[in-house]
């Protein structure tokens, strides 16, 4: 939900988890101040929230308020997205997004703010989504490291809910065990999910991931020596397979070494 001028309903929210940086939240209370439209909305939605405390209270009394208010707090953060575009020579701008369950999103693209929103809104309709540094800070951290050759694996998790299901996430969840600098067909993909002749469906589900780099579809390439599609382009694939020390087009395949079980 957008409210009148500059404020949403996700800051609104973030701030009462105690979610939202510093600078938006001196924007958020200045704007209210100046605006009367948005200082009513701001209201309304200060009353909801003082009433679902009291009704915590009611609940809970001393000793189990403390409790209950974490729990609501918990519920709420899983609903909660943050994201931030993040720039780099070899790829581009690309933005990012995560939850308390991990990294949602993770897009080779030039879109606005309010594409990514809405890209973000569409997955999870229920969700808040904030913009923010701080939040996505660890990933970025993790982006850099990555490209300048100083990471091989990211510890950040993925938050599986916003990966499709059925067979892509299963070619998907496959393909998130490649290791780095190793390379898989598309054909060897197939083989692997015991559908040999779905190649053109696991070509498909590859360019349906929605977190790239975390689930490396660039790590699997066609047959013959060929590289294969990639969402954000073949130059950028390249790019990518030689980062990890990928020799082009001579590829080094070591399927079984980490599919043996």
């Amino acid at each position: 939900m957008q409210l009148i001028g500059h404020i949403t309903e996700d800051m609104v929210m973030a701030l009462y988890l105690g979610n939202l940086a510093a600078e938006e939240e001196q924007r958020l209370r200045l704007h209210v101040a100046e605006c009367a439209n948005c200082g009513r909305e701001f209201a309304l939605y200060h009353e909801v929230l003082a009433g679902l405390e009291t009704l915590v209270n009611e609940m809970g009394g001393r000793q189990r308020a403390p409790l209950l208010r974490a729990a609501i707090k918990q519920k709420m953060r899983q609903r909660q997205i943050y994201y931030d575009l993040v720039h780099h020579p070899l790829a581009g701008p690309m933005w990012i997004a995560s939850t308390a369950a991990g990294v949602c999103l993770a897009a080779f693209s030039e879109a606005t703010p309010f594409e990514i929103e809405e890209s973000l809104k569409a997955r999870q309709p229920e969700a808040w989504i904030t913009r923010d540094k701080n939040a996505t800070a660890a990933i970025v951290t993790e982006l850099r490291e990555y490209f300048q050759r100083r990471l091989t694996s990211f510890t950040t998790p993925i938050d599986w809910r916003f990966v499709p299901g059925g067979f892509t996430g299963q070619v998907l969840k496959l393909v998130s065990r490649i290791p780095y600098g190793h390379v898989y067909t598309y054909g060897d993909v197939a083989a692997r999910l015991g559908n040999p002749r779905a190649v053109r469906a696991v070509g498909q589900a590859l360019g349906a991931n929605p977190i790239p780099l975390f689930i490396p579809c660039h790590r699997v390439v066609a047959s013959g020596g060929k590289l294969g599609g990639f969402s954000a382009g073949t130059t950028i694939k390249r790019r990518l397979l030689e980062l990890e020390g990928v020799r082009w087009p001579t590829l080094s395949r070591q399927m079984d070494l980490f599919f043996a079980n």
